[in-house]
């Protein structure tokens, strides 16, 4: 599908207050090694991560960024959502890394999937909480789909 707003960026869509709570809650959320299905040798990433689920201690987390999600639908696609899955909280140590991967599925998820039978994740949202100055890396990148499937160096673009 080649939509004529592929992304949009929201440059200090969340208060530093706000971000710093989220910090504080995801330092002190269980954490895990962070992981990716498709990579059993695990050389994708190195990371720490923390999810974090919608409850009443989250709530506030879900509905400051699922209103500027919501806002961000409302304007550029207009899709049926029907809620969010769990954050992610990364934390990214000395050397740790995420490399370069899709952030989507092929397929809508299966049948068996007790969260989200049969559904598609039709939104990504990421909120950089780090100062750019702080950290080497970390490019976001989208695959742009105007360019021919033969020219995969040049299908990718860097976000600032």
């Amino acid at each position: 599908m080649r939509l004529e707003h592929p992304y949009c960026v929201i440059d200090r869509g969340l208060s530093t207050a706000l971000c710093q709570r989220i910090v504080e809650t995801g330092e002190s959320a269980e954490t895990m090694p962070g992981s990716v299905i498709r990579d059993p040798e695990n050389n994708t990433r190195d990371s720490h991560v923390a999810w974090l689920s919608y409850g009443a201690d989250t709530a506030w987390l879900f509905d400051a960024v699922g209103q500027i999600v919501a806002d961000a639908n409302a304007r550029y696609w207009n899709w049926t959502l029907s809620g969010p899955e769990s954050m992610q909280y990364t934390h990214y140590g000395p050397d740790q890394y995420y490399s370069w991967h899709a952030d989507h599925r092929k397929k809508p998820y299966p049948a068996d999937d007790s969260r989200w039978p049969g559904l598609t994740r039709k939104l990504t949202a990421v909120v950089s909480l780090s100062q750019h100055q702080n950290y080497i890396g970390g490019d976001f990148m989208l695959e742009t789909l105007e360019l021919p499937p033969d020219q995969p160096d040049r299908r990718l673009k860097s976000l600032p």
